[in-house]
């Protein structure tokens, strides 16, 4: 890394170490984002597009498999979501 670019934080104050704590995490939170989505992608198109569309489209029961897909999906989160929100109580 060049030296021009590294900063040295123990130069900061504890507002901005703070500020910059919180900016790294929610750079971390959206990259988990980005990996869940993208794992969820390619589980979904996996398991229902089973040719591959010349139109760019997915016929009916491929649309309607990857919409229960992603639902199915979502359901699982938010209860496991819940379960370790009630855990924390």
């Amino acid at each position: 890394m060049d030296p021009q670019t590294q900063m040295d934080i123990s130069n900061l104050s504890d507002a901005d170490k703070q500020d910059l704590s919180k900016i790294l995490q929610n750079e971390a939170q959206k990259t988990n984002i980005q990996q869940n989505v993208h794992q969820l992608n390619d589980i979904c198109f996996k398991k229902c597009v089973t040719s591959r569309p010349i139109s760019g489209t997915l016929d009916r029961s491929e649309e309607a498999c990857a919409q229960n897909c992603v639902e199915r999906w979502m359901d699982t989160q938010f209860s496991v979501l819940k379960k370790l929100e009630s855990m924390q109580k």
